[in-house]
């Protein structure tokens, strides 16, 4: 199954739906199109039990330049107060804060694999991802201060959340771009990928997650998301109800099971 687009394209295997950037004329600029397409895949992820993980690369040397401030997608100039302007944020139509709220919700994994500069608003979807994957050439900004802006869809709340407000500050307020031996050293992206294998170790890795039970996987980013802003106590209170429910279902019981049958044969 394959699905084209004239500016992205979505493909299934292995239980991998696979979600590509394909405007590199204009630096994958994110286009009213390409979001209605990342939401399409989004939904399939959410709704079909065969789809286990969402990947999203793109094609060409940027992976996003960001929002295509000519699209549907800019602010709308005739918003005339704050009020106003948080509600169209909230409403999502036009704005990334819905898609980035739904990949966080869903109890399955999303990898996001950049291969080369990735600004503004992707970085602040990629942020929502739970994995990021960097080629060497990868690079990260969110320049949204030099129109007189902050990252709004999730970029400044996420980034503290991810790399600490230290390094917060160097993105937000100094409009520092970092490399992708940065990013990984600060906590932004898990790991860097060789280049001439880079979407075929991206792919790999999606296949490994789809081997992993799903119960448990989902259960476990449900408990990872919510220990991250409890105090310790509640934290382990998370961490119990994730793990006494899993002990009570079908999965853990029959894997727990096969791995008894195997160590027991190994014994004799």
């Amino acid at each position: 199954y394959r699905m084209p687009k004239s500016q992205i394209s979505i493909s299934e295997e292995h239980g991998v739906i696979h979600v590509r950037l394909e405007r590199p004329d204009k630096y994958n600029a994110i286009s009213m199109e390409m979001l209605d397409g990342i939401r399409e895949a989004t939904a399939a992820l959410r709704d079909r039990d065969d789809l286990r993980v969402l990947l999203l690369t793109a094609d060409g040397k940027y992976f996003s330049a960001g929002i295509d401030l000519n699209s549907a997608l800019a602010p709308d100039p005739s918003i005339s107060s704050p009020s106003a302007f948080r509600r169209w944020y909230r409403q999502g139509a036009g704005s990334l804060h819905g898609l980035g709220d739904e990949w966080e919700a869903i109890e399955k994994p999303i990898v996001v694999a950049i291969q080369g500069p990735c600004l503004g608003g992707a970085l602040e979807l990629s942020l929502c991802a739970d994995f990021r994957l960097a080629a060497k050439a990868a690079r990260f900004g969110l320049p949204e201060i030099i129109l007189g802006a902050l990252p709004g869809s999730g970029g400044t709340s996420r980034l503290v959340r991810l790399v600490g407000p230290h390094w917060a500050r160097w993105l937000v307020l100094a409009n520092r771009q970092v490399d992708a031996e940065r990013a990984l050293t600060i906590g932004l992206v898990h790991e860097i990928l060789a280049d001439e294998d880079f979407t075929e170790e991206a792919q790999a890795f999606c296949r490994s997650l789809c081997e992993l039970p799903p119960e448990a996987l989902g259960a476990g980013k449900l408990a990872i998301e919510l220990a991250a802003g409890l105090d310790r106590t509640q934290a382990r209170n998370v961490e119990r109800l994730a793990v006494s429910g899993l002990f009570q279902g079908a999965e853990y019981h029959g894997l727990m099971r096969a791995m008894q049958e195997k160590l027991a044969g190994k014994k004799r």
